[in-house]
């Protein structure tokens, strides 16, 4: 992987209560987020979820934004094995307790109308991997929308 693409020159500070959840099936994927993250000065907890079900199953117990208070940008890839990204960020968006979760969709296709399903269903950020000024600049949008506050 060419190191220049994940550069950035952001600082990105964000509220103490924020949590990222990275729903992201290959590790590599993971890892080259969390370090553009980290690289554009997000201190921010990350937690890696391996499939679909892992996450939901997180929001709906422990992770509930009712019971621990917190508020969470999801970066959340659309091609898993199981239970795709779209079908994940379905089942967020219809749900009036998880709803308001700011959900970026990470792909490795330009697929227009892959981004056209996933703006309708609700995120509000479709970006291109591997990681770079754009996701970052999603994740600057989604720590000021109202939802978040």
């Amino acid at each position: 992987m060419n190191q220049q693409k994940l550069a950035v020159n952001m600082n990105i500070i964000l509220r103490s209560d924020i949590e990222f959840l990275i729903v992201e099936d290959e590790r590599a994927h993971f890892v080259l987020a969390r370090i553009c993250l980290e690289r554009a000065g997000i201190e921010n907890k990350i937690n890696w979820f391996e499939n679909g079900q892992e996450v939901l199953d997180f929001l709906r117990g422990s992770g509930h934004p009712s019971i621990n208070n917190k508020k969470y940008i999801m970066l959340l890839d659309v091609r898993m094995p199981s239970m795709d990204g779209i079908e994940v960020l379905r089942r967020i968006k219809s749900d009036d307790m998880l709803k308001s979760i700011q959900v970026i969709m990470l792909t490795t296709s330009d697929d227009q109308q892959q981004a056209k399903v996933c703006y309708e269903l609700g995120c509000i950020a479709h970006v291109t991997k591997p990681p770079n000024e754009a996701l970052l600049s999603a994740i600057k949008r989604a720590s000021h929308r109202p939802q978040i506050a």
